[in-house]
């Protein structure tokens, strides 16, 4: 019979300390959100891969067949796999490390990088950390709230580029809610002085419908949706449930594809990771041509 002793000790060795990472990374995985639930899933895919050699190694110190191929594989997939994801995700958190509390993002901390643009509906409100996650990576926000600024800014823990106030009470920020041709200006200013690449997050719809009628509402909604994809620009609804009729909010959804935060801030850091990777990729080529 055939027995590799040290080979056998070494696999069952490594094999165990991958069960206990991928455990470790399962765990992470579940209770993180994105950005850190995409590095926690990443880590999950390395470790089973890690294990998944380990126990290759003890397969093939237990007979003569030769596993050394899926071995390696395994082994480089998990390896590469790995420090790529991390080498971004540090790249994307340097900035926020060790604070408490958001605050305002200075021009030289943002990047306008933004993937994707289109509008989406969330039925929950966004949380400060995936807000600032889509304001980093554009090039400013733009806040339209029942919220007064003060409220608003302490909820959220980040300082918008512009905000509007929809109240009837005249102040600088605030907008009276029956002018939806003055938010629509306001908007579009926005976009075009900021260059596109923007996001512009609105809460308050409720409100808009008590002094406009659903459809005058709608049309201004679908509007402002237009230029957004013309600017490369990302727009945010907040539609809490019950808000409207069945048959007004199946209208929106027609035009603003629902999406959580979670879904939404996933699929902008995989399409971020895609690019870094293939920004490695071309400089890498330039610098050999060279």
């Amino acid at each position: 019979m055939y027995l590799n002793i040290p080979g056998v000790l070494a696999g069952s060795f490594l094999t165990i300390m991958g069960g206990v990472l991928t455990i470790k990374a399962l765990n992470y995985y579940k209770g993180l959100q994105e950005p850190g639930k995409s590095l926690a899933r990443t880590f999950l895919v390395s470790t089973l891969l890690f294990t998944i050699g380990s126990t290759a190694v003890i397969l093939d110190s237990l007979t003569k067949i030769q596993l050394w191929v899926i071995e390696a594989i395994c082994y480089t997939l998990s390896y590469l796999h790995m420090v790529l994801s991390v080498t971004y995700y540090l790249r994307i958190q340097k900035s926020e490390s060790q604070k408490t509390k958001i605050g305002n993002l200075s021009k030289k901390e943002r990047k306008a990088t933004l993937p994707i643009s289109g509008a989406y509906v969330f039925k929950k409100p966004p949380t400060p950390k995936g807000l600032t996650f889509l304001v980093r990576h554009s090039n400013g926000l733009l806040a339209i709230s029942r919220m007064q600024k003060e409220l608003w800014v302490k909820k959220y823990q980040i300082e918008p580029d512009k905000f509007v106030w929809l109240s009837r009470i005249e102040t600088n920020d605030s907008t009276d809610p029956s002018k939806l041709h003055v938010l629509q200006d306001t908007t579009l200013r926005f976009l075009k002085e900021k260059g596109g690449k923007s996001v512009v997050y609105f809460e308050g719809i409720e409100y808009l419908i008590l002094y406009n009628d659903f459809n005058s509402v709608a049309k201004f909604l679908f509007s402002i949706k237009d230029y957004i994809i013309s600017t490369n620009s990302l727009l945010i609804l907040y539609l809490s449930s019950n808000i409207l009729e069945k048959s007004q909010e199946s209208i929106l959804l027609k035009e603003f594809e629902q999406k959580s935060e979670e879904d939404l801030t996933r699929e902008i850091y995989e399409k971020l990771l895609v690019s870094a990777i293939e920004g490695e990729k071309d400089a890498s080529g330039e610098s050999k041509k060279e």
